[in-house]
Formats: structure tokens, sequence, C-alpha cells
């Protein structure tokens, strides 16, 4: 079984997710149900910021795993959005990947084509998935571009198939022909 993706925007803007929803059901990806404060207490969990935000551990606790298990139970492509992951350190990008283990992570950074993704990601997550996007786009022009993304990363998934297939078929002809 092909693995799903999780397409996962670190800012370093936030954005609504929820508005974008219905653009992203064209690329056939999901929004996982979760809060926004749940995301922003994922992003302030990993990256162990929360005492600056005012906040005890103990209420941040345990969020990046609720939004983890809600994108697994989506059975689809998955759109997430923590902007505060865009200064994670390497320990911290790895504790986040740990976390999406099953789930192909393509990476969504709207830093604008001025500067580089973030070495922390790009040493992590496999250059062919980080896409960067220009630094000014809206909610809906943001969510187009999601779903292309996952649109081409599908038709990547289609293609690798019927390769696989082709040469399937071809060893079943000349198995027949002997």
């Amino acid at each position: 079984m092909a693995k799903r993706l999780l397409l996962l925007h670190i800012g370093p803007g936030p954005v609504d997710v929820r508005a974008m929803a219905g653009t992203l059901a064209l690329g056939a990806v999901a929004v996982p149900d979760v809060s926004p404060v749940t995301l922003h207490h994922a992003g302030l969990e990993l990256t162990r910021t929360h005492k600056a935000a005012g906040l005890r551990r103990k209420q941040v606790e345990g969020a990046w795993a609720r939004v983890c298990r809600r994108a697994w139970k989506s059975r689809a492509d998955c759109f997430v959005s923590v902007p505060e992951l865009v200064d994670a350190t390497p320990e911290q990008v790895a504790l986040a990947l740990d976390g999406l283990a099953g789930l192909r992570v393509v990476l969504v950074v709207t830093s604008g084509f001025s500067s580089a993704p973030p070495e922390a990601w790009t040493s992590q997550v496999d250059t062919a998935r980080t896409h960067v996007l220009p630094a000014r786009l809206t909610d809906e022009q943001l969510a187009a571009q999601v779903a292309r993304i996952a649109l081409i990363e599908q038709e990547a998934r289609l293609d690798k198939r019927l390769a696989r297939v082709g040469r399937r078929r071809k060893q079943l002809t000349r198995r027949l022909a002997a």
C-alpha cells in the first residue's frame, strides 16, 4: 500500500487551515480534525517555547501526538500548518518526524524565494518533497498550491505503480512464450 502524504506547512506565517478546506478537497487533501489551538500548542511543545508563550508544559504536553493521531485516522492525504516549526532545531525536527512514521512528509515553506528553507528541515526531508512558495500568498492561493503539490505526488505514485505493472506484464508474457 502506498504511503499517505502529510503536507506540513511550517510557515513562517500562520494560515487559516479551516478556510482552506474546500480548495484542499479539490486535490483530495483532508484537514485533520484538530483545533487551531492544538496546532499552536503542538508547535510550542516541539520547539520547547511554551514558557515564553506563558504556558506550562502540562498545557501543551501531547498536542503533537494528538495531531499525528488525527492525521493518521483521517485515512487520506492531510495538510497541517504549524508555523512555529520553522525555527526548529535538527533534534526537534527529528522528534516531529518520528510522530509521522508511516506517512510521507511533504514540506511546504512560504518564506519566498529570497531565503532558503530551514536547514534543519532540508537535512531530514527529501529535497524532492520540499516546496518553497511565495511569501505573500492568500490562504486560498496557498490551498490551491498545496492541492497542486498533492496531485503531482499522486501522479508520481501512479506512474511508479504503472511501471511496476508493466514490468510484471513483460515477465508473464515471457513465461507464456516459453
